[in-house]
C-alpha cells in the first residue's frame, strides 16, 4: 500500500495540482454588478419622483386646513411604501457593491497567487 502518492491518471485528479481561474471574468462580473447598482439607483430616483407626484396630486385636493386633516389617506400610504421601496433599494445597492468587492478581491489574490507561483518556478528554473 502506498500512502502520500498521487492518484492515478484518469482517476478524477489532476496532475499539475493546479485550478485554472479566469480572473478577467471575475473583473468582468463585479464591473456588470457596479453598473447594475447604478441601474438600480436611476430606478429608485424615477419612482421616488413618480411617487411624490402622485403623493402631490392627492393633496392638492384635500380640504384647506392642517396638512394632516384633510390628505387622503392613500397618500401617507404611498408615503410609506415608498420609505420601504427605499430601504429595499438600499439594501439591495449594499449587497451588490459587496459581492462586486469580493469578486474584485478574489481576483486581486489569484493574480497575485499566480505571479508568486510564477517568480517562485523561475526562482528555482535552472533555464531562468
Amino acid at each position: 500500500m502506498r500512502l502520500n502518492s498521487l492518484p492515478a491518471q484518469g482517476s478524477g485528479g489532476s496532475a499539475s495540482g493546479t485550478a485554472k481561474v479566469d480572473t478577467q471574468r471575475l473583473d468582468e462580473a463585479a464591473n456588470a454588478l457596479v453598473d447594475l447598482r447604478g441601474d438600480t439607483e436611476n430606478v429608485d430616483n424615477a419612482a421616488d419622483e413618480d411617487t411624490l407626484g402622485a403623493v402631490r396630486g392627492l393633496n392638492a385636493h384635500t380640504v384647506p386646513g392642517p396638512p394632516d386633516a384633510g390628505s387622503w389617506a392613500t397618500a401617507g400610504s404611498l408615503m410609506t411604501m415608498d420609505l420601504r421601496w427605499g430601504d429595499q433599494v438600499l439594501n439591495l445597492k449594499r449587497m451588490l457593491q459587496d459581492i462586486s468587492d469580493k469578486l474584485h478581491t478574489t481576483s486581486g489574490h489569484y493574480t497575485r497567487a499566480e505571479q508568486e507561483e510564477r517568480a517562485r518556478q523561475t526562482s528555482i528554473s535552472p533555464f531562468g
